[in-house]
């Protein structure tokens, strides 16, 4: 028990799950450039739950279970947007949205938002929804498109406002820690989705290159937000596990 205990002290046990999460990324970018797409029920939706192997060698409280919400809607999301069937993959984009909720929830508890504090913050997102809204009318009329669940869009799109003004908001007024990594991760998750757009209605997606980078960009992002979210509340909270043994 004492070298079990000190194997996950020295983080190796860490490093291999989080190898084994990525070398699963970079297979499911294989398994979309061929266009496996069969074979995908064997990465996508598996990426949280090695997520998930991360999550419980830390310290487990109330705290922590918008971050478990957060992760579960995900890995749902995961597994219902690879299917063939529309109604399987609107289902899976709203799980999505769900997991944007829960982490920004999570954002919120670790610094409250005021409009005095956050003002900034949300006029950053909703100057982005707006701008989202326009581009997609704008994109949807030149190139003759039917959006049939455009209301749909926009609600994952305003969910995803909501977690970037929470990540804007902990960003600006937070002290006690540096959550740089979440800007990161908001950067790359608006990148994962635009090239998924590009790819769906520009290239119909034809260029696979293209879903790779976008598959790749948002597990990223999910391994950003998981782990950067789990250290910056043993950072605020005490809640670090090992060095209370």
């Amino acid at each position: 028990m004492k070298k079990i205990i000190e194997i996950l002290r020295k983080g190796l046990l860490q490093n291999i799950i989080i190898a084994i999460y990525f070398i699963t990324l970079l297979v499911e970018c294989y398994f979309l450039y061929y266009r496996y797409y069969t074979q995908r029920i064997y990465s996508r939706p598996t990426l949280m739950p090695i997520l998930f192997l991360i999550f419980f060698q830390q310290f487990i409280s109330r705290n922590h279970l918008f971050i478990l919400g957060g992760m579960i809607a995900s890995c749902l999301g995961d597994y219902l947007t690879i299917s063939y069937s529309p109604l399987y993959q609107w289902a899976g984009l709203g799980c999505y949205g769900l997991s944007f909720i829960s982490y920004a929830i999570q954002f919120h508890k670790l610094e409250y938002i005021t409009l005095k504090d956050g003002k900034t913050s949300i006029l950053i997102g909703l100057l982005g929804l707006i701008i989202y809204a326009f581009v997609l009318d704008y994109f949807a009329h030149t190139h003759n498109l039917t959006l049939t669940k455009k209301p749909l869009t926009l609600l994952y799109a305003t969910a995803m406002t909501i977690l970037a003004i929470s990540v804007f908001n902990i960003n600006l007024n937070n002290k006690n820690f540096n959550f740089k990594f979440a800007i990161t991760a908001i950067v790359i998750l608006i990148i994962a989705n635009l090239l998924f757009d590009c790819s769906l209605y520009y290239f119909h997606r034809k260029q696979t290159w293209v879903d790779c980078i976008s598959a790749f960009s948002y597990g990223t992002y999910q391994f950003l937000i998981v782990r950067g979210l789990l250290r910056a509340k043993d950072k605020i909270m005490g809640t670090e596990y090992f060095n209370r043994i």
